[in-house]
């Protein structure tokens, strides 16, 4: 049994004593009062009166009782709120460390095999979870349920030893699975000492997740000789899927451009995102093969959708952009299916800047005088963004998610403001992302970038799901 469910049996028990001791002293009223006072229809009234007065006071303790609920009913650990609390009343701050564990793949999970499904594995990795704290020799570890798919606990240990220990569970977990579904998980650790204020610790841990599932997607081992074989099955076997991000356009309101999201299935190497699949194509130098193989069919999926005032936003290399057959193969391709440059968008991001930027300059003339569009990914990130906003010439620009987690941040607000500000007064297009609540869009909106995208506006759709955003 989980320790929250002992602390919630505890507090029902603390309940039911409350119900009991006054019904118990009700009793004794009644049995008293009849050898005390004498038997008149006043005294019996008001002891009468007592009756509804007590099932009042019960109802209100029962009712109250479940409304204050110490736990979450699907993974019986304690709700937010409690294990919030418990996290702020923790008095060795230097001695504790604060865990934060996240499923990664719930969503796919839910997808997949159901909410009923998608339940149990969160109860089963709980329990999991317990079960490997106490052959640790930890006990009566508070572990709260933070939202859908992350979990909060904290431990009286170093952090190092620790971090080791998470390993093991969270790769235990990856590598067995849980009722024959892939879990994949991720974790970040710190020092209660960090800050007393428990939200900014929470916020830090949600940076370390996020971090480090940027530098869990590690390229698989793909020999060169591997990658086009890898490439042409996917191709043959329909394994490289689309989905469609849809972007409002503040100015009329409307959603004007579809950002296309790639993934690969392989049946070798399982699914492989955008961000894996592009350490593979550069690791093994097939940018441009990749590149075309993408537009190759995505310009057949988008085909009932040239009807529709529509621009498309598709991520490319910038050592494909920089290779000009590339341009001949779009505008030929583009040319048998008929379809105009101008609906799309060739999105760039680079860490380190091009040194021959002249060059670079002309070859992104020679995309926009074709018709082409030229954005600029993450912009304000860990990238070479600047130096291209500075020397090349940019069409649209898309800030980085950073902006975004750190919007109620005034610094931040601010500098999203007066970069906005900047980029509009260069005559460049700007675009935030991954706003999904409405009070986030309510501020950007205030912000007035051109663009703005998010869960918020609209999940990603397939291209069948297109027409359910109009």
């Amino acid at each position: 049994m989980l320790y929250s469910e002992i602390k919630e049996r505890e507090n029902r028990f603390i309940i039911a004593l409350k119900i009991a001791f006054p019904l118990l002293l009700l009793i004794g009223i009644f049995f008293h009062s009849y050898q005390l006072f004498s038997h008149t229809s006043i005294n019996f009234i008001l002891l009468i009166l007592l009756i509804p007065i007590y099932v009042y006071y019960t109802v209100y303790l029962i009712y109250n009782g479940f409304k204050t609920s110490l736990i979450d009913p699907i993974t019986k650990t304690f709700t937010r709120t409690e294990i919030m609390a418990k996290i702020a009343k923790i008095k060795e701050r230097e001695n504790t460390t604060v865990i934060f564990l996240h499923v990664n793949n719930l969503n796919d999970i839910i997808e997949r095999y159901g909410v009923n499904n998608g339940d149990l594995v969160l109860d089963q990795f709980i329990q999991k979870l317990e079960f490997f704290l106490r052959e640790h020799s930890f006990k009566k570890v508070s572990i709260g349920r933070y939202s859908s798919d992350s979990f909060l606990l904290y431990l009286k240990h170093a952090s190092p030893e620790l971090k080791h220990l998470m390993n093991i569970f969270t790769k235990s977990v990856q590598n067995v699975g849980i009722c024959n579904m892939e879990v994949k998980v991720a974790f970040s650790l710190l020092s209660a000492a960090y800050d007393s204020d428990t939200k900014n610790l929470i916020e830090r841990l949600l940076m370390l997740i996020e971090e480090q599932k940027k530098s869990q997607e590690t390229t698989p081992n793909i020999k060169l000789n591997q990658f086009q074989m890898i490439m042409d099955e996917a191709i043959i076997h329909h394994q490289l899927f689309f989905k469609y991000q849809p972007s409002l356009y503040l100015q009329t309101d409307q959603i004007t451009l579809l950002e296309v999201l790639i993934r690969m299935e392989s049946p070798t190497y399982g699914s492989l995102s955008k961000q894996q699949m592009q350490r593979i194509v550069n690791h093994t130098g097939y940018e441009k093969v990749f590149d075309e193989k993408v537009f190759e069919l995505l310009v057949d999926e988008i085909k009932p959708l040239m009807q529709k005032e529509l621009l498309f936003s598709v991520e490319v290399s910038p050592v494909t952009l920089r290779n000009l057959s590339f341009k001949r193969y779009l505008l030929t391709l583009f040319s048998q299916h008929g379809i105009d440059p101008h609906r799309f968008i060739l999105e760039i991001t680079e860490q380190k800047s091009y040194e021959n930027m002249h060059r670079f300059k002309e070859i992104i003339e020679s995309y926009q005088e074709a018709g082409f569009k030229i954005a600029l990914g993450n912009f304000g990130g860990n990238n070479c963004g600047f130096e291209y906003l500075k020397h090349l010439p940019i069409d649209l620009v898309k800030f980085d998610i950073e902006f975004t987690k750190k919007i109620n941040d005034s610094k931040y607000q601010q500098l999203l403001l007066h970069y906005t500000e900047l980029i509009q007064m260069l005559h460049i297009q700007s675009m935030v992302k991954f706003i999904d609540k409405e009070v986030h869009f309510k501020k950007m909106k205030e912000i007035k970038p051109d663009f703005i995208q998010g869960f918020y506006i609209s999940k990603p759709k397939s291209i069948g799901e297109i027409d359910e955003i109009w």
